[in-house]
C-alpha cells in the first residue's frame, strides 16, 4: 500500500486504489475576525487522499478494516485505475 502525494510516486502499472474524501478547516486571519470584508476567512478545503495498493488482497484487507472500525468514518471509493502515458507532438508551418 502506498500513499501517493506526487506524479512520480504513482504507479505506471494497472492497479486498484482508494479514494478518501475528507476535508481540512482552515481559520481564517486576524483582519476578516476584526474587518469583515477583509482578509480572508474561515473555510473548508476539500482533500482527496489516493491509496495505491499492490495486490487485490492487500486492497480487501484495507476495506475490512475501514469498515469494521468504529473510529472510521472515512468517505471512500474503490477505483481501479489504468494510467496511460501522455505524448504531445509540435509542428511548425512554414507559409
Amino acid at each position: 500500500m502506498k500513499y501517493i502525494s506526487t506524479k512520480d510516486k504513482l504507479p505506471e502499472a494497472p492497479h486498484l486504489a482508494a479514494l478518501v474524501f475528507s476535508s481540512i478547516h482552515i481559520d481564517g486571519d486576524e483582519r476578516s475576525r476584526t474587518n469583515p470584508g477583509h482578509g480572508y476567512p474561515a473555510h473548508d478545503k476539500a482533500v482527496v487522499e489516493y491509496i495505491a495498493f499492490d495486490s487485490r488482497e492487500e486492497a480487501q484487507k484495507w476495506v475490512e478494516q475501514q469498515e469494521k472500525s468504529r473510529y472510521s468514518a472515512q468517505s471512500y471509493r474503490i477505483i481501479e485505475a489504468f494510467p496511460r502515458a501522455v505524448t504531445t507532438t509540435v509542428s511548425v508551418g512554414l507559409g
